[in-house]
């Protein structure tokens, strides 16, 4: 019975071929643009997960922000920023921490030979080795001795290695930043944009080389920390902020963020956003659902005599509810495919052509869900119109021209 009222539908819709097709668009429309919007989301979401996994793991941000702490009351003096002595309080009282990186970060220029490239000059220590996920094409990472001696040597991007150095080996040649002379030890692989930041166009440094050739303090912009295990990464930022807080009490403009914690603020942010866009998409959807009841109201008045004919042989009101019902979902079932492909298309070619600034990820979730709704919006709004045809008198049927 059932695969007989879905073949009467199919032969209802290619004998309508126009009518059909503009009313099952809007529903193609509404499920295209479901798959597209999430698509979006869930590309933003795994590209954040990715660009994380890419600078480390366990890890616990420590940062000062000095123009938040002044818009939340008193100006503290006292504090300016982080020094070497946090790094050691941190490491002598923290023992869920394994490793601590602070480090400094200047824009600047670097030449060669008459090339220039603007970069981002970090200070490092050693043990960032250990704390950011370095992966080095040729060479070799900084080592305790290049730190405690104050080398000016350096690391530098991939970026900046094609423009200072197209077609040499840069190891062992010389670059210059500002003032500073530095012999590149090492090339990282090809990173791209992390966080929002060209990784590719960093070069890294010894710290104390950047503090006192450049900066003439001893200043520390940030910290970073790797937790012992992923277990203990809550308890390793408590740590580091007891000890910070022992040391300037209640420091305004303190974050001691991790990495778990940023993840899951980016993701309820990315959720309110896939519920905002998603909900459009069924707004489309339900435009399209009401194309359909429309089409169908027109198809009960065009089948007036049909309906009285099967009542007439013995059709009963729940058999023309059936098949009116069946006709509605057909309809809004062929929109829904039509929709996957589109919507699927057309994730697939935003994210081939904007693969670097909005890349596209496509859940099965996704097209499963927008599927269903659109099954579901096919029933919803089939219903009145089949009612409408069910209670139909045969005898005014059959006299209706």
């Amino acid at each position: 019975m059932l695969w007989e009222s879905i073949r009467e539908a199919f032969m209802n819709i290619r004998s309508h071929k126009l009518r059909s097709f503009l009313s099952v668009l809007g529903v193609t429309i509404g499920v295209g643009s479901v798959i597209v919007m999430v698509s979006i989301i869930e590309g933003a979401r795994h590209r954040v997960i990715r660009e994380f996994e890419q600078i480390g793991s366990n890890l616990i941000f420590v940062i000062y922000d000095r123009s938040k702490a002044q818009e939340e009351g008193k100006r503290q003096e006292y504090f300016v920023a982080f020094k070497f002595d946090d790094v050691a309080a941190i490491k002598r009282y923290c023992p869920s921490v394994a490793h601590v990186s602070p480090e400094v970060r200047l824009p600047a220029k670097a030449y060669r030979m008459g090339e220039e490239k603007t970069i981002q000059l970090v200070g490092i220590t050693h043990e960032a080795n250990l704390v950011l996920n370095f992966d080095l094409a040729r060479g070799r990472l900084l080592t305790e001795s290049d730190v405690l001696q104050w080398r000016r040597v350096c690391i530098i991007g991939w970026k900046v290695a094609e423009k200072l150095f197209p077609g040499e080996d840069p190891l062992g040649k010389e670059i210059r930043v500002q003032r500073l002379r530095l012999t590149v030890i090492g090339v990282l692989s090809k990173m791209g944009r992390v966080l929002g930041e060209q990784r590719d166009d960093f070069v890294y440094v010894p710290l104390p080389v950047v503090q006192q050739y450049l900066m003439g303090n001893r200043y520390i912009h940030a910290i970073l920390a790797k937790a012992e295990s992923p277990e203990e990464i809550e308890q390793a930022a408590d740590e580091i902020w007891v000890a910070l807080k022992n040391r300037y009490g209640d420091l305004r403009g303190l974050r001691v963020d991790t990495q778990r914690n940023i993840l899951q603020s980016i993701g309820r942010i990315l959720a309110v956003f896939s519920i905002v866009l998603g909900g459009i998409g069924a707004l489309a959807l339900l435009v399209g659902g009401i194309g359909i009841m429309n089409i169908m109201l027109v198809s009960v008045t065009e089948r007036i005599r049909e309906i009285g004919v099967r009542k007439a042989i013995g059709a009963k009101n729940r058999d023309i509810l059936h098949q009116f019902l069946v006709e509605s979902v057909t309809l809004s079932g062929v929109g829904g495919l039509f929709g996957m492909g589109f919507g699927w298309s057309l994730s697939w070619l935003v994210g081939f052509v904007m693969k670097e600034r909005l890349p596209t990820y496509v859940p099965i979730w996704t097209v499963l869900l927008a599927f269903s709704f659109a099954l579901m919006v096919g029933l919803v709004f089939g219903i009145y119109p089949a009612i409408r045809a069910a209670k139909l008198e045969p005898v005014e049927c059959l006299r209706y021209e």
